[in-house]
Parts: C-alpha cells; sequence; structure tokens
C-alpha cells in the first residue's frame, strides 16, 4: 500500500496544551475532531512518548488552540520539534492563561477551546481523550492551518539540487505522512507521530514510495551476517558460506549446510 494515500485525509493542526501543578506543557497534534454536538464534545489522540499526554492523563484537563494560516514555521518547531520532558516549552514564549487556569497559544492562533477528559481510551501506542468542551473563544477571522496548507506554505523547501535525488533522500512516515528531506538519521523521530526511523519509507519527487526499506533478513545477509547451520551435527556458521567450505566438526561439505532463517530464534 502506498502510505502517501493518507495525506490526502483532510487535517487541521493545533497546539494541545497541558498543566500539572505548576508546570505547562505543550505539543503539536493533528487528531482534534468533535464527536458529538450535544453534549458538546470532541476528541484528541496523543502519543503515549508525548509529555502532554501524561499531563492530560495526570489532570483531566487540556486546551486546545487552533492554529491559522499566519502561523509561521517556528510555532511548529517550537511546539513540535523537542520534548517538553527536557525543555521548558514556556521558557521564552509568551504565556497566555484561559480561565480555566491552563495556557493557550496565541501566536498565530484563532481560537480555542478548554477541555475537561470524561473518557479515556487505550489505543496501544496512542492514548484518546474523550472532553466536554467547557469554553473558547473565537481570536480572529484568520483561515483555520491545514496540513495540506502547512506542507505547501510554511514547512521550509529543500534547497533545489542540479542532479536528481536518489534513494533516500526523501523519506515518508508511514504512519502520518510527515516527510523528511536528507539522509534518515537512523535515531530520527517523526516530530508529529513520534514514531522512528523504522516507520519511514524512501519516495520520489512526486511522494510515491519506491522502495521499502530491507528487511532484517535482507540487512544481515548484505552485511555479512546470514547464518548457516549443518544438517548434520548442528554446527553454525556465520557470513558468506565457502563454496569449498568443510564443517570443522563433522567434514560434511557446503551441501550438507542449510541457511537459517532470521526470524529463527537461535538467531
Amino acid at each position: 500500500m502506498d502510505m502517501t494515500v493518507m495525506n490526502k485525509i483532510s487535517y487541521g493542526l493545533y497546539v494541545l496544551t497541558a498543566r500539572c501543578g505548576n508546570q505547562y506543557n505543550g505539543c503539536i497534534i493533528n487528531t482534534l475532531s468533535q464527536v458529538t454536538s450535544s453534549p458538546n464534545r470532541v476528541s484528541v489522540t496523543v502519543n503515549k512518548g508525548n509529555f502532554t499526554e501524561y499531563m492530560i492523563r495526570s489532570s483531566g484537563r487540556f486546551n486546545v488552540s487552533m492554529l491559522d494560516e499566519t502561523a509561521d514555521f517556528s510555532v511548529f518547531t517550537h511546539f513540535g520539534f523537542v520534548s517538553g520532558r527536557w525543555e521548558n516549552k514556556f521558557y521564552d514564549y509568551p504565556l497566555t492563561f484561559a480561565d480555566n487556569g491552563l495556557p493557550i497559544a496565541e501566536k498565530g492562533a484563532c481560537a480555542y477551546i478548554c477541555c475537561e477528559v470524561v473518557q479515556t481510551i487505550d489505543l496501544g501506542t496512542h492514548t484518546m481523550f474523550i472532553a466536554d468542551v467547557m469554553d473558547g473563544a473565537v481570536m480572529s477571522d484568520n483561515a483555520p492551518m491545514t496540513y495540506a496548507y502547512y506542507h505547501a506554505n510554511v514547512k521550509p523547501k529543500p534547497a533545489a539540487k542540479a542532479e536528481s535525488k536518489t534513494v533516500g533522500e526523501r523519506w515518508v512516515c508511514n504512519i502520518c505522512g510527515y516527510i523528511y528531506e536528507g539522509a534518515l538519521p537512523a535515531d530520527f523521530v517523526c516530530p508529529l507521530c513520534k514514531h522512528g526511523a523504522a516507520d519511514f519509507s524512501p519516495i520520489d519527487e512526486n511522494g510515491n514510495v519506491i522502495a521499502q526499506k530491507p528487511s532484517a533478513e535482507e540487512k544481515a545477509e548484505n552485511s555479512g551476517d546470514a547464518k548457516w547451520v549443518c544438517k548434520v551435527c548442528g554446527y553454525e556458521y556465520e557470513g558468506d558460506l565457502p563454496e569449498d567450505f568443510v564443517c570443522p566438526v563433522c567434514g560434511v561439505g557446503t551441501d550438507e549446510f542449510e541457511k537459517l532463517s532470521y526470524s529463527d530464534p537461535t538467531i
């Protein structure tokens, strides 16, 4: 399946904020949805790795600031590219409070809502919070920011290159569609959904997946880490098996060796 099809789902972009005691935090989400109008109820889904998710579970409250088309890339880098576990995101950011005492992001936002959690759903890697909307306000008439607008007009474009792109220069997150330009670091974490490099696939200039990342078995074979077992005595050999190899235990040749699957528990 071409995971870029998920990019065609319409999303908004928001700053989700929470508070625990005197500590505040916020992160970028694209998962706000109204679930009922009476009562006025919404849902947000947050990765469990996000510090904001922990704060919402602890406090049962959150605010959502609705970003608009005036928001520049600095808003996304500030709230989306660092973890609140290690950095105070409001240390050098204007701190504005709603009446419920939780912060809101006024910069580049056209509205906000204040919510109280009524139900929590465990989705494995994420938590869905169902919440009643207790308050809110429209702050401007600016058009709300969509995910498509962000990619087309806000996210910086890579510098043009004379030569054509090669495999590995552009990557798409198979989970949320985030696109990374350049060689993907092994420890890279998607700034939107927080999934690692294993969940990225290389894409061409048109956004089509051009090759899946090699399987663990292929990686082992390509790196010379393939493993073989002698069917006669059980001796194991690691690496590329030479044609003239002779088992050092029972003396049989390569015809009596079998390549182990990477999924074999002995590997």
